[in-house]
């Protein structure tokens, strides 16, 4: 992203809020603006430099020995007359370059002075505690001169990729290019042979000077912490991050600073959290970027999310304010009460994050650690300070943080054995994946056959999690097998839960709904058959035709009009090929993601986040400050998620749900099931569908004929193999190259996914993103008292040949866009089916289950915040 970043830089918000800012224009700035604009930049690039120039020189003292152990702390914080005169220059250019207020682009000269005053700070190569890790002056000079070439590298590139953004807006604002912040943003990250130059060179310094030097000793941030990181290209990462995050913070842009041309920047970014966020939104911005460098799992996620939620509660509600805690019943008298009440909430966030996140349950510990660590520090506080006993706002929140934590240890989420279950064996024997075709029984097990309606395990020669994370094994195994027995927050004991949040069996080939089981499937094809964006198809995505949908069903044809405009939704006609492309991976939820619960806190932090949002529960009553609407809606919104987990996993389990890729290539197998005179009928055959599902012939097979590669040596096929029209999966450089779609053999067909994911390690039925979205678009519609995001319009926008990872893409610029938090959910659950991992089946009934999920915790989050909660 995520990806879809650190505390503020937040891959979705900002991209989100992108379409629904205040600041577009309809004609570029006229010239009195431009000059303002340019007097601004200018201005910040000079307090930039400067600032650059001071931290240079206190790492330059501080590895070389010459400053007191704890002194780069003080040398960064002392009055530096060069800084504070380009920041008097930005001040003074501002008086007189910008009597006319740009609509979009820098505009404050006090935000650029910040902005700028922090794009080269170091804590991303070296951790948080600059002066324990930069001493190195008592004799290591190999590491002294690795750090102090990081540092000046580092500095390098931000001043360089700075000037380069500079230089290209200057270049659209000159050629009248540049009418909305998005032409900004466009600068970002340009690429250049002068950038390309200044990377090559930090790569090459840093790979001479940091050969065989430590990096958990020498810059244990991030970059140590990355798995196989490379320094130089991780110092890069940072590097263009600090520099976007600087720049969206100073021109107002909402640029997704993860990403650098066509590949991510760095796993999360490092930018600095907005002055108005609550403790609370610091602290939930914390666990999405823990997430982003985690496993993918979601259960264990949501689980994590609700637990952190309900801490910053149970402290927020310990200091007054008429709710009823959740897990704890803390009293304590303050003669000042907002001020212990953060110190509570962040206490209590700390100690669960840093269990929750520790190396013994989560990849990426150490960054997140020493992530939590900075926080602290950030906001004042000692994450020495453990007592829990008396009533100071520390030992409060120390305590609650222990009633969390000792409830997750007995609540059936297997915690203390890293969430694993022994109880499940699959039925079927693991799939290969790269190897043509599906085997239907095993020479070596008489007894085995394969079940087309249960889910297969995958073998992948190299197996990565959905947020690109290189895993053990070969083989999947079922993650969160057990969920459905985890404690709920507002589920019925688990046999009530289970009768009434039963989504029914799906479909089942050779049984009840076999016609409906190889539509599905039909249709999965049918839309991988849809994906390249060059066959003509065009559609319009604006919510004028898409959204709007009956509960369970694709059946909406759109929004008539924008309720908070009264106008109707401008039309957004796309090449079909890119509209899918873009759907599948923008909801994918990776790499680098926050996984799909965590995906909606960034939607409902992007919401408060609207330009004009008022925080009224259910749009009424008195407006609430910024931290109790954010602790409130993170309790009841992740309340839903965690059940929404528990009550997806327990039919997961229940019906072990199988997934397209087996469907289609065992159905393919068996050959066609339309017409019993045609070779390879068979009843538990693909259906026909001419130009889509083809049997191969003698006559499609010659020479020319659309099936002619098919029979090659290489590819396998025979004459009456079934053939499909889908596409072919990732070209050899995905970030140059476009695989298009063309026919292959159904037995090896795949999804659009990575070649190394293929499809998450659990069954299919019902879908996770389904369930989550829908629980998670209840909650926001009730809590905020509509079901339309502010302004009636939430959007985000993919780039040309910008954003997709399987493949270059998309051909055009393409705006996805939600009239309401369903469309969004629902949009979430059609994702997947493009993205060929999903069938109908499974995305209705979790849209449904979903839908009584979010109602259910929402009217029990709404008991716990009247005080009237039983428990």
């Amino acid at each position: 992203m995520h990806p879809f970043t650190s505390p503020a830089a937040l891959i979705f918000i900002l991209l989100l809020l992108a379409g629904n800012t205040a600041t577009a224009a309809d004609a570029p700035p006229a010239a009195a603006q431009q000059r303002c604009i340019a007097a601004l930049q200018k201005a910040g690039a000079g307090v930039a430099s400067a600032a650059a120039r001071a931290a240079l020189h206190c790492v330059k003292a501080s590895v070389r020995g010459k400053l007191a152990a704890d002194g780069i702390g003080a040398c960064l914080a002392a009055r530096n007359p060069d800084i504070e005169h380009a920041r008097d220059a930005t001040l003074a250019a501002a008086a007189r370059e910008c009597g006319e207020t740009p609509a979009f682009g820098p505009a404050n000269p006090e935000d650029v002075n910040a902005a700028f005053s922090e794009a080269s700070e170091m804590t991303a190569l070296f951790g948080a505690e600059l002066a324990d890790v930069l001493d190195s002056g008592g004799g290591d000079r190999a590491t002294a001169r690795c750090q102090l070439t990081l540092a000046q590298s580092f500095a390098t590139f931000v001043r360089t990729e700075l000037a380069e953004y500079h230089l290209c807006v200057r270049k659209r604002l000159k050629g009248n290019q540049a009418s909305t912040a998005a032409d900004l943003e466009a600068c970002i990250g340009v690429d250049s042979p002068r950038l390309r130059d200044t990377e090559r060179k930090a790569e090459s310094r840093i790979a001479r000077r940091c050969e065989g030097i430590a990096g958990r000793t020498a810059f244990p941030g991030l970059c140590a912490s990355l798995p196989g990181g490379e320094p130089g290209a991780c110092l890069v990462a940072q590097a263009h991050c600090s520099a976007c995050t600087a720049v969206n913070r100073a021109d107002r842009l909402s640029a997704d600073c993860r990403k650098r041309g066509n590949y991510f920047a760095a796993p999360y970014c490092d930018s600095r959290p907005q002055r108005h966020w609550s403790v609370a939104r610091q602290w939930n911005e914390e666990i999405l970027d823990a997430i982003r460098l985690d496993n993918p799992r979601p259960g264990v996620h949501a689980r994590n999310l609700f637990h952190l939620s309900l801490a910053m509660y149970d402290a927020w509600t310990a200091y007054g304010g008429g709710s009823k805690p959740y897990l704890t019943a803390e009293h304590p008298a303050s003669a000042d009460i907002e001020h212990d009440r953060r110190i509570a909430i962040s206490y209590a966030a700390y100690r669960v994050l840093s269990r929750r996140y520790s190396e013994k349950l989560a990849l990426g510990s150490a960054a997140s650690q020493a992530r939590f660590g900075s926080r602290m520090a950030r906001l004042g506080l000692d994450p020495g300070v453990t007592d829990t006993t008396g009533n100071t706002p520390a030992s409060v929140g120390n305590r609650i943080a222990a009633a969390v934590l000792a409830f997750g240890d007995r609540d059936g989420a297997g915690e203390a054995a890293n969430y694993q279950d022994p109880t499940y064996t699959p039925v079927n024997k693991p799939l290969v994946v790269k190897l043509p075709g599906i085997d239907l029984t095993d020479p070596s097990d008489p007894g085995y056959h394969l079940d087309p309606n249960r889910w297969q395990p995958l073998a992948l020669d190299k197996t990565v999690s959905q947020n690109g994370i290189p895993l053990p094994g070969k083989v999947q195994t079922f993650i969160g097998s057990q969920w459905g027995g985890v404690i709920p927050f507002a589920l019925p004991d688990i046999a009530t839960a289970e009768a009434l949040y039963d989504p029914g069996p799906p479909p089942r080939l050779g049984g009840e709904g076999d016609a409906e089981y190889k539509a599905q499937a039909l249709r999965v094809i049918e839309l991988a058959s849809q994906l390249a964006a060059d066959d003509g198809a065009t559609m319009d995505v604006s919510p004028a035709s898409l959204g709007n949908n009956p509960l369970g069903s694709n059946e909406g044809t759109g929004h008539p009009v924008n309720p908070a405009t009264g106008q109707p939704y401008p039309p957004q006609v796309v090449p079909r090929g890119d509209f899918g492309r873009v759907v599948a991976e923008f909801w994918a939820d990776g790499p680098h993601s926050e996984t799909p619960p965590g995906h909606w806190n960034t939607i409902a932090n992007a919401v408060a986040d609207s330009p004009g949002f008022q925080r009224r529960i259910g749009g009424g009553g008195p407006e609430l400050a910024p931290l109790e609407w954010d602790v409130k809606t993170y309790f009841a919104l992740n309340g839903a998620l965690h059940d929404a987990a528990i009550a997806c996993w327990g039919s997961k389990r229940k019906y072990d749900g199988v997934r397209p890729i087996t469907m289609i290539r065992y159905m393919a197998r068996n050959g066609q099931s339309s017409d019993p005179s045609l070779p390879s009928y068979s009843p538990r055959g693909l259906p026909l569908n001419p130009g889509l599902v083809e049997l191969v012939t003698p006559e499609t097979a010659a020479p020319g004929g659309r099936h002619a590669e098919l029979v090659s040596a290489e590819a396998g096929g025979r004459i009456g193999d079934v053939a499909l029209l889908s596409w072919p999966g990732s070209p050899a450089d995905p970030q140059t190259q476009v695989s298009g779609v063309r026919w292959g053999l159904g037995t090896a067909w795949v999804p659009y996914q990575r070649r190394t994911f293929v499809t998450p390690a659990f069954p299919g039925y019902i879908s996770g993103h389904s369930t989550f979205s829908r629980a998670a678009a209840e909650v926001l519609a009730a809590l905020t008292g509509s079901p339309y995001f502010p302004g009636g319009l939430m959007e985000f926008t993919a780039r040309k040949d910008d954003y997709l990872i399987h493949e270059r893409g998309p051909s055009v610029d393409l705006r996805l866009q939600w009239a309401s938090y369903f469309d969004a959910a629902d949009q979430a659950g059609q994702s997947r089916l493009w993205g060929g991992i999903h069938v109908e089946a499974d995305d209705f009934a979790g849209r449904r289950i979903g839908q009584q999920v979010g109602r259910g915790a929402l009217a029990r989050a709404m008991e716990y915040f009247g005080g009237a909660a039983d428990r």
